[in-house]
């Protein structure tokens, strides 16, 4: 019976150590919301310090696809240029990662790492760019 309170207590003392270095280590991705409905995006916070960014993206839209693109950029958002396609000239910034294709009434999570810097998030459908669907987001150091 001693043996296993032993053990148990070293469980416990064990388990309080990882979670405090887990928390002292930053451990874990930052969670962003992003919202988007049928020509806006929203997000739960415009910045965040740089590391693993999970972005859980919510299509609130009524039936309109959307797409959502990271990118890293020294543009501001509301000045990437557009073609006569109505898209984003994508080789005018460096890619990070997108999802592509989500559904209106369905949701994905984009985990990403982000150095400090200025990015842009956006859908790059034909004309959703034009119709507001970006938005500068941040990362510091």
């Amino acid at each position: 019976m001693k043996n296993q309170v032993r053990q148990i207590g070293s469980l416990v003392a064990l388990t309080v150590m990882f979670s405090a270095l887990l928390v002292a280590c930053g451990g874990g991705s930052t969670r962003v919301d992003v919202t988007m409905t049928d020509y806006e995006m929203g997000l739960s916070v415009d910045s965040v310090k740089a590391g693993e960014v999970t972005f859980r993206i919510t299509n609130d839209a009524d039936v309109t696809v959307h797409e959502f693109v990271v990118v890293s950029t020294d543009t501001l958002a509301a000045d990437l240029s557009v073609g006569e396609d109505l898209l984003v000239d994508e080789s005018q910034f460096t890619p990070v990662d997108e999802v592509e294709d989500l559904e209106a009434g369905k949701s994905a999570n984009l985990t990403v790492t982000l150095t400090p810097g200025h990015y842009v998030l956006l859908c790059n459908i034909a004309g959703h760019y034009t119709l507001g669907m970006h938005t500068d987001f941040t990362v510091t150091p």
